[in-house]
């Protein structure tokens, strides 16, 4: 079974959470404004590379991958998350969860009870920009997720989207 499969996302979840917690739908997906994050690094990485080595395609292509990718994982950890999460989706919560944390970060970012939450999914091209807000309390987080068919965790994010749109349907 791969790693970003549906049922593997969902067993890590269930992990996470407790093995006694029904995992209707899971997905991964990452913070919104890491976006921003990846270009400036990739920009800064693809620019430090062409400075040293001058006008290499090969070393600029891995320099900007490799910026991207460290300053993803930076500005994710400075904002006590990490790159890529887990939304959990229980019959009564919507779980926001950390993945591999190693210790350094607490496993549950935010949860939201399914019948007080706002829910909002705005679609990019292949990504989708999932806003979820807590009636009550207006704490909000915005999250970023894929249904492109390149993508090997897109199923779960489907499943996950799918879901909440209904969601958002039926309270509205």
């Amino acid at each position: 079974m791969a790693k970003d499969s549906e049922a593997e996302i969902v067993a890590e979840a269930r992990q996470i959470l407790g093995e006694q917690e029904e995992v209707i739908a899971a997905g991964h997906f990452g913070l919104a404004n890491l976006i921003i994050a990846q270009i400036a690094g990739g920009t800064a990485g693809g620019l430090a590379v062409e400075t040293v080595e001058g006008s290499n395609g090969f070393g600029s292509a891995l320099g900007v991958g490799l910026g991207g990718l460290a300053a993803v994982k930076a500005s994710a950890e400075a904002q006590g998350v990490t790159m890529k999460m887990i939304v959990a989706i229980t019959s009564e919560q919507i779980h926001v969860l950390n993945r591999d944390t190693g210790g350094r970060l607490d496993s549950s970012v935010a949860s939201f009870r399914r019948d007080a939450v706002d829910i909002h999914i705005a679609n990019i091209g292949l990504s989708r920009i999932l806003t979820l807000t807590d009636r009550p309390t207006g704490h909000a987080v915005e999250l970023h997720g894929s249904v492109s068919w390149l993508s090997a965790q897109a199923k779960g994010d489907k499943v996950v989207l799918d879901l909440l749109a209904h969601d958002a349907t039926a309270s509205a």
